[in-house]
C-alpha cells in the first residue's frame, strides 16, 4: 500500500512521515519511505568522495552499491524519475507500505498536511486526498493515528 505525506514547505511532512514510520513500524509492519527533494534548482547532496563507493560513483560509475553488516546503501544515477517509476525500479525490499514524502501530483493516496485554511484551500486541488491535518491542532497525532487504523484497515489494532 502505498501513501503520500504532501503540503508546503515547514508544515511538518516530514515531523509526520518519521510519526508515521514509527507508528506502523511498532504494529510490525515493513516500511520503505521515498523522499522528493523539492529544491528545483539543488540537487540532493551526496556522501563524501573519501569512502571508496564514492569514489566508484565519481570515477563514472552509473550505480554505486556498498554492503555493511546490517545496511546495504546505493546510489545511482537518474534523472527525474516519476514516482511511479522509482517504486518500480527502486524499491528493492518486501513491503507491507511504502510512505511518500511529496510528489504532490502523482495520484496515490494522500494525507494533506496544512498550517492554515489558506494553504488548505490552495491544495484541495490535489487528487485522492484521504486525510487532513494540521499538526498545531490538538490532538492532531492521535487522531491521525486512528485513522491510519481504519484506513489501512489494520485488525485488532482500534
Amino acid at each position: 500500500m502505498i501513501l503520500q505525506i504532501v503540503g508546503y514547505k515547514n508544515t511538518g511532512k516530514t515531523t509526520l512521515m518519521m510519526h508515521t514510520v514509527q507508528f506502523l513500524k511498532s504494529q510490525g509492519f515493513n516500511i520503505a519511505t521515498i523522499k522528493h527533494h523539492g529544491h528545483d534548482m539543488d540537487d540532493i547532496t551526496l556522501q563524501g568522495d573519501d569512502v571508496d563507493h564514492m569514489k566508484h560513483f565519481q570515477a563514472g560509475a552509473d550505480q554505486s552499491i556498498v554492503q555493511g553488516t546490517s545496511y546495504q546503501q546505493s546510489v545511482t544515477r537518474k534523472y527525474r524519475q516519476s514516482l511511479d517509476e522509482i517504486i518500480n525500479e527502486s524499491v528493492t525490499i518486501e513491503t507491507n507500505f511504502i510512505l511518500v514524502e511529496g510528489f504532490k501530483e502523482a495520484n496515490f493516496d494522500k494525507v494533506l498536511v496544512y498550517r492554515d485554511k489558506s494553504e488548505l484551500n490552495v491544495l484541495e486541488h490535489l487528487t485522492n486526498i484521504q486525510y487532513r491535518i494540521n499538526l498545531d491542532e490538538v490532538d492532531a497525532l492521535p487522531k491521525y493515528e486512528q485513522w491510519l487504523l481504519s484506513f489501512f484497515n489494520i485488525e485488532g489494532m482500534n
